[in-house]
């Protein structure tokens, strides 16, 4: 009889949060922004993924995709999974796909959460690069961040038509 197929990770919200990026991202911020030939500001916008449980690591493993785009390297935090995002126009083209995993690249499974668009209020764009949050603390819970979260859609109640009287 052959092992089970083990279930995918249940989300039960993403969230986008514009963090200070590290010595690594700036240097990546720097050649993304030489290719496109355009300029980008130094954030790093951490994407993360609340799950019900985290899956034990497995030789079959899940990878994660933002409506058709999988999404390369992924890791885990204490309350699910997240990644990074250093280009803002990714969020925005992708804002409202659905997040899924998959174990084949052909059958997906649906988490019900929608990515959502780029974290900062309009406000907060042009904040100094230490205004923002540090990733460590984003990840581990100890950052007050402006962020963007998506949750799954629930069926929406039905308003009575009736006046109530005062």
């Amino acid at each position: 009889m052959p092992p089970s197929t083990p279930k995918a990770p249940k989300a039960l919200s993403a969230e986008v949060v514009a963090t200070r990026p590290t010595a690594a991202d700036s240097a990546m911020i720097a050649g993304l922004a030489a290719d496109t030939r355009s300029s980008l500001r130094e954030v790093a916008y951490v994407v993360k993924i609340r799950l019900k449980e985290v899956p034990p690591a497995t030789a079959l493993g899940w990878a994660l995709y933002a409506g058709d785009v999988r999404i390369p390297k992924y890791w885990e935090y204490s309350d699910g999974i997240y990644f990074k995002v250093l280009d803002p126009a990714f969020l925005a083209e992708h804002r409202g796909k659905p997040l899924r995993f998959s174990q084949n690249g052909q059958v997906f499974v649906d988490t019900g959460v929608k990515l959502p668009g780029p974290g900062a209020p309009e406000g907060k764009r042009a904040a100094s690069l230490s205004a923002l949050p540090r990733q460590e603390d984003v990840l581990s819970g100890n950052a007050s961040a402006p962020a963007r979260t998506a949750r799954p859609k629930r069926a929406a109640r039905k308003r009575s038509s009736r006046n109530r009287a005062d």
